[in-house]
């Protein structure tokens, strides 16, 4: 019996096909998958990322969409666990399992490896820093709301390489603005599009890590992960 079948997760109260994906994502997680991901300590199942990503299969093959929208729910759940910032992991992370809030990322996000084309980069200002940039082919976002995982580069002084830290933003944050992509069908299944910050103000108690090791290794493990089930949902 396959992982996700012998845990009661497998898809089975909505049709296969180009549907709501606010339906496909709310199915998910009231199907309890995204808890697998919790130590037990937050009440969760404490499963390696292998068996997360088996028990994605399902959704995966029924729905590519609701395979991407979980991938992307699951890093933000993922980079909230590991953070040293208990506090927004504490404000945040309820609403990501009930569904209040999805939780947005982009595919293209290298998770702290290299500059990607179009950095997000910070401004400091007074307690915080100006966010100016773009986030291409972000999923999961649903006017209903979300957060978004934002790698950002951080000046530090003339002559010095920037620094990446990983930020979690809004979707109500003025400067923040949303064009979506309707025309791939799988883009409008998982609610994917772009994301243009301009001027978006970034509170400095509100950094997930200093230190981008800290989550790059944890997220690296999980994206591998859920990515190899979704190629191979793709291929069957």
């Amino acid at each position: 019996m396959a992982w996700a079948d012998h845990h009661g997760m497998t898809p089975t109260t909505l049709p296969a096909g180009d549907i709501d994906p606010e339906a496909l994502l709310h199915d998910l997680l009231t199907s309890g998958w995204l808890r697998l991901i919790l130590p037990p300590a937050l009440g969760g199942a404490g499963a390696t990322p292998a068996e997360v990503a088996e028990a994605l299969l399902p959704w995966a093959r029924r729905h590519p969409g609701a395979g991407w929208m979980a991938w992307s729910q699951a890093m933000v759940v993922e980079a909230l666990v590991r953070s040293p910032n208990v506090a927004v992991r504490e404000t945040v992370l309820p609403d990501l399992l009930d569904g209040t809030r999805a939780g947005a990322v982009s595919w293209a996000a290298e998770w702290g490896l290299a500059s990607p084309p179009k950095p997000v980069l910070a401004t400091p200002l007074a307690r915080g820093w100006r966010l100016d940039g773009r986030l291409e082919q972000v999923f999961n976002l649903h006017w209903m709301g979300y957060v978004v995982l934002c790698p950002v580069w951080f000046a530090q002084g003339t002559g010095r390489t920037p620094a990446l830290r990983w930020t979690l933003l809004r979707s109500e944050e003025d400067g923040l603005r949303a064009d979506m992509a309707p025309h791939r069908a799988l883009h409008r299944q998982a609610a994917c599009g772009d994301l243009q910050l301009q001027g978006v103000y970034f509170r400095e108690d509100e950094l997930l890590a200093d230190d981008p090791v800290a989550l790059r290794t944890p997220l690296s493990l999980l994206d591998q992960a859920l990515r190899a089930a979704l190629w191979s949902a793709a291929l069957m």
